[in-house]
């Protein structure tokens, strides 16, 4: 064989390799566009996605996050506080005379905050989808001497009486005070609104439709949007224990903290950018911890680690949160919430028809 055979021959073997190269790309290509074809008709099949979604839904979520707001509840109080030699009993709440027998008064108040949804924008009114617990406070806190073997009688050491309470929502600061338009504590949800005078034209109402929490299943997937210390966050979480009663309750696993509750919880149905609302944050599971703590606050003395403590030592309380155990109301409630209350709420001139007749039936 010469060298113009052997040329010929390294010509040819080339050639076979592009043309082989060129056959698995093709394969190649087939398999994937058969992969495309068989995962993404899945997606169809009328169910709640129980996988992360297959494309960007950042434009979508961004939108749902400019319809939460943070929710303010703040109480005041008139404290009436009282010595020991004073003797106040409970009685002497239950007839009056604690005020001639108090040593002084002072003003105080509590501040409690959550997540809300606008639900309603006529452009004058508004009015937003909640818990109820968070709108809840007690009408008189009572604190008490420690008993005594001498003194076995509880002794009030301060009574705070209940003055006014008001609601504030982030975004709205020429709204004022928002109110109450319907509230189930048991069922834990609640409407607040506000008519604003034409000042609401550039906020987003809640645009998606609603869901069924009853067809959610082990392994749903969820987006939770809230705020959380404060913190706009949406997260993500999975659904477990779905239809846990007839209503279609259901817990999931994202980890929230405390102002979630009243941040409402979206499933996708057949991928995005179909999502629904499902549910509302209503609780997070949590326990009581005890440590012991010195006479002072740590951020109030500045103690130093190498020296034995020798000071008295208190007993402390925290609440601990058990990350990953939540609990939400299902939409179903939401919606038997709306319809019991729906004649006071357009007595009032609040007609959330359209929010509540949105979506799957």
């Amino acid at each position: 064989m010469d060298l113009m055979d052997l040329s010929l021959t390294g010509m040819k073997m080339k050639q076979l390799t592009i043309i082989l190269i060129i056959v698995l790309v093709v394969l190649a290509g087939g398999c994937i566009r058969k992969t495309v074809k068989t995962v993404y008709p899945s997606l169809s099949d009328g169910r709640y996605d129980s996988e992360f979604p297959y494309r960007n839904a950042s434009d979508e979520i961004e939108t749902i996050t400019h319809s939460i707001r943070k929710l303010f509840h703040v109480v005041y109080y008139t404290t009436y506080q009282f010595t020991a030699n004073s003797h106040v009993t409970r009685s002497d709440i239950l007839s009056g005379t604690f005020r001639r027998l108090a040593l002084g008064t002072i003003g105080t108040h509590e501040t409690n905050s959550g997540s809300a949804t606008i639900i309603m924008n006529s452009g004058q009114k508004i009015a937003l989808l909640t818990c109820a617990h968070i709108l809840d406070s007690p009408d008189t806190l009572l604190s008490f001497f420690p008993l005594t073997a001498n003194d076995p009688i509880e002794m009030v050491k301060s009574i705070s009486i209940k003055e006014k309470q008001e609601l504030f929502v982030k975004g709205f600061p020429d709204c004022g005070t928002f109110v109450t338009l319907a509230m189930d504590p048991e069922a834990d949800i609640a409407i607040i609104g506000k008519e604003c005078g034409g000042k609401l034209d550039s906020f987003e109402l809640f645009n998606y439709p609603s869901g069924r929490a009853r067809e959610l299943e082990w392994g749903s997937f969820v987006y939770v949007f809230g705020y959380p210390l404060g913190n706009l966050m949406v997260t993500k979480g999975i659904v477990s224990h779905p239809n846990g009663d007839a209503s279609g309750s259901f817990s999931v696993d994202a980890l929230l903290n405390k102002g979630f509750s009243g941040g409402i919880v979206l499933a996708i149905r057949d991928g995005v950018p179909n999502f629904e609302l499902v549910g509302m944050v209503k609780s997070i599971s949590s326990h009581m911890g005890y440590y012991l703590k010195p006479e002072k606050n740590i951020y109030e003395f500045q103690y130093n680690e190498f020296i034995p403590y020798s000071g008295e030592t208190y007993v402390g309380s925290e609440e601990v949160i058990n990350y990953g155990i939540n609990y939400v109301v299902p939409f179903e409630s939401i919606q038997e919430f709306y319809k019991k209350n729906r004649p006071g709420l357009i007595t009032q001139g609040y007609n959330l028809d359209p929010f509540f007749s949105s979506g799957h039936r």
